[in-house]
């Protein structure tokens, strides 16, 4: 008996996905917001995208990391989960404290504080739900690059 299961590009790790086929596996609303999320990451200057297998918490990601720089660390990174679209930036301590959290909406400040103790990861997660969260995330990306510039 043959089974009708197939494998989500997203979570094949034997198979290097491309933008597209992680893209068809989103639903249709959702993948204006993935095309937003890549396009925050894209406008910014020195980015270059790729993607990184993170296992089987985040599958394959598309990562957006510093062009010519020598840590290998991702500014961000696209969980494109069909059911939970996300985008991750790792933070480190010294970033992480240089940035003003009191003003920032809540649904922003509880992705960034995962990043935080009790929690043991560095990297701060947002569940992708609408275009002005992209923004705020944006805003945020904007000052780590800027924050990796000027410390680096």
């Amino acid at each position: 008996m043959m089974s009708n299961f197939t494998r989500s590009n997203w979570t094949d790790e034997f198979s290097t996905p491309t933008v597209e086929s992680l893209r068809s596996d989103i639903e249709q609303p959702t993948q204006a917001l993935f095309d937003q999320a890549r396009s925050m990451f894209l406008d910014l200057e020195e980015i270059e995208e790729d993607f990184s297998w993170y296992g089987e918490c985040w599958h394959w990601a598309i990562t957006f990391s510093l062009t010519d720089h020598d840590d290998d660390t991702p500014l961000g990174i696209i969980i494109p989960s069909p059911e939970d679209l996300q985008v991750a930036m790792p933070m480190d301590q010294e970033f992480h404290v240089s940035v003003p959290t009191k003003r920032m909406k809540r649904m922003i400040k509880d992705g960034f504080e995962l990043a935080a103790d009790p929690f043991h990861t560095s990297w701060a997660v947002w569940s992708i739900s609408t275009t002005s969260m992209l923004t705020d995330i944006g805003q945020l990306a904007k000052q780590k690059l800027r924050w990796i510039l000027d410390n680096h």
